[in-house]
């Protein structure tokens, strides 16, 4: 008769620290990279936020947070120079404050 350990022997042992460091290296291979932006394209969202301001529109604004793009839509209610954000005000009437350079592209919703 064979005694083996049967599967036992090939489980692999993973201690929480390297299951943590494996799921960290997973994600950062998923991130991307933050496009550059032209002074055209600059200009253009720069004028359809103030549009939008003006007339009270709902834009989708697209974000680049920690490696992913994200999408907002809301309205702009307010641009802050000196601190180089915007304000935004979602469908749910919930202001969020979003730095000018997290912005990557604007659209009409």
């Amino acid at each position: 008769m064979i005694k083996d350990r049967g599967t036992k022997k090939w489980v692999a042992m993973m201690l929480p620290e390297h299951v943590a460091a494996v799921k960290e290296e997973l994600l950062n291979e998923k991130k991307g990279k933050k496009p550059e932006l032209d002074q055209e394209k600059l200009n253009d969202i720069d004028l359809l936020i103030h549009e939008g301001m003006e007339y009270h529109l709902f834009l989708q604004f697209s974000l680049f947070k920690q490696g992913f793009a994200e999408t907002l839509i809301g309205r702009t209610v307010f641009i802050d120079y000196k601190k180089k954000e915007i304000r935004i005000e979602d469908e749910n009437n919930t202001i969020h404050y979003i730095p000018f350079h997290l912005l990557i592209d604007v659209e009409r919703r």
